[in-house]
């Protein structure tokens, strides 16, 4: 028995392996077109760009390893049955629920260890690479000259050259337009220069030869537009530029620890409970400005009337009409205008304090949704694996085919079936339409169903997929109706 489960573990690990691969291949590359335009020019290190895939393949194993484990059960089991080793295997005795038991176990093995690696690591990569990323789009590209083009990547400069030679570094007709807050401006024309890097490679110095220097001076006591300028003569001058502007600077990761994707299941938690006491403190607030503003909730507007009623009871709160409390009938004509105004202003008012209120709360409930969502995600992944398992080993076993055809094709069907169904729960969430549980555990209820069909027919033999078994029905079907047709004419002739 214990060949036997080895033989059907070595079987499936193949498959997934080369499942799991090709998946994370495409994730990763729609990753980098994503961000293709972040990341070319920069002169960013082959190990920085090593470290920043790394990071950003661990955040996507939770969507290829439900991927690789419903097409690996499937080829696997579908091989089983196409080389009529299941059926051996049956015969022995051994039902098909036995033959899945080992694979169930490992399956059990790998959920458990995905919750784990969501729960701990991939919070981790989520902020390395965020943070990468960050570092990656502020660097600015590395300092290369364009021949007839101008290049302003270097603050306070604009800068041209008519020809460059990329061996020598040597430059021809350089044209600098240096500028800055305070000064006017000033321009550099030379007719030949060179680029030269400091002993520490901290700056780049660009060496002219042959120029001069156009400078305007701004008199502070001169009124008019226009200004005098300077013009120097240099045989040789040195600009001198800071390489630290080109180069990556690490940013702090503590800006990025308290997303919601990046904590852990605890952290999570203990976020979302310190949430909900101070949103609750909020709203108790709100409901006190509440009663203090509007006068159908406010005390001080209710008196004691001492009233007797027809059955004896005494009345002892009535709401006070408002023209009672104003004394409109005391008022004169002109000073009902300015009232009314008032009047009016406060009720604006108070209907933009219900209105901000309202978009407040609204906000509130969007971030708590983002942090339960992110917390159920924790364990949908786990769950999910094992019931893309019990989808696709007994669909194997039905389709009894193995190899890359129709494993691929029912793998890519029921994939997009839970993937489709994960992200509209998403969006059912995101949208505050449905609460997150059931947004996030939308794909699992609607296929646990099924993989307890499938798993059921399967165990039964059943020719769920069998073309000939569906003939046989529609002809069944079709004598039936046309026969009994037939008959009832006969009858009536």
């Amino acid at each position: 028995m214990k060949r036997l489960h080895i033989f059907i573990i070595r079987s499936f690990i193949g498959p997934f392996l080369i499942t799991l691969f090709i998946a994370m291949f495409f994730l990763v590359m729609q990753f980098v077109w994503k961000y293709i335009d972040d990341l070319i020019g920069k002169g960013l290190d082959f190990t920085i760009m090593l470290e920043l895939l790394f990071y950003v393949s661990i955040t996507l194993i939770p969507l290829a390893l439900p991927l690789a484990v419903l097409f690996s059960s499937i080829m696997t089991y579908g091989n089983l049955a196409e080389h009529n080793e299941l059926t051996a295997m049956k015969a022995s005795g051994l039902s098909l629920l036995k033959v899945m038991r080992p694979m169930f176990y490992f399956v059990i093995i790998l959920s458990i260890s995905a919750f784990y690696f969501t729960n701990f690591l991939m919070p981790v990569a989520n902020y390395k690479w965020r943070a990468m990323i960050y570092d990656i789009q502020e660097k600015k590209p590395t300092f290369g000259l364009t021949p007839g083009v101008f290049y302003n990547d270097i603050d306070g400069y604009s800068i041209r050259v008519g020809a460059k030679n990329d061996n020598t570094g040597s430059l021809d007709d350089v044209l600098i337009y240096q500028y800055n807050d305070i000064s006017v401006g000033k321009t550099i024309k030379s007719k030949t220069g060179e680029m030269l890097k400091s002993e520490n490679e901290r700056y780049l110095l660009l060496k002219l030869n042959s120029g001069a220097m156009y400078e305007k001076m701004k008199i502070g006591s001169m009124q008019n537009s226009k200004y005098p300028y300077q013009k120097t003569y240099f045989d040789e001058a040195i600009i001198k530029f800071d390489m630290a502007q080109f180069q990556m600077q690490e940013t702090n990761e503590d800006l990025f620890k308290r997303d919601f994707e990046m904590m852990n299941f605890i952290q999570l938690q203990e976020t979302i409970d310190s949430m909900k006491i101070y949103f609750r403190t909020m709203n108790s607030d709100f409901g006190n400005v509440l009663k203090r503003e509007m006068v159908l909730f406010n005390d001080a507007y209710k008196v004691d009337t001492n009233k007797v009623d027809t059955t004896g009871n005494v009345v002892v709160k009535e709401i006070q009409e408002i023209d009672t409390i104003i004394h409109i009938d005391s008022l004169i004509k002109q000073d009902i205008k300015p009232l009314m105004t008032y009047v009016q202003n406060e009720i604006r008012s108070r209907k933009e304090m219900l209105n901000g209120q309202k978009m407040f709360r609204n906000a509130q409930k969007n971030v708590m949704y983002q942090f339960q969502t992110t917390l159920h995600k924790k364990f949908t992944l786990s769950v999910a694996i094992i019931v893309l398992f019990f989808i696709g080993a007994p669909l194997g076993a039905i389709i009894k085919k193995g190899g890359l055809g129709a494993p691929l094709v029912f793998a890519t069907l029921f994939f997009l079936l839970y993937y489709i169904l994960t992200i509209m729960g998403e969006n059912m969430v995101e949208s505050q339409f449905i609460e997150p549980w059931k947004g996030m555990w939308m794909s699992t209820i609607i296929l646990t169903p099924l993989g307890a069909f499938l798993t059921y027919k399967a165990a039964n033999d059943s020719a769920l997929f069998d073309r000939e078994a569906y003939k046989k029905a529609f002809r069944w079907i079709g004598r039936k109706l046309f026969g009994n047709r037939g008959n009832l004419m006969k009858s009536k002739d």
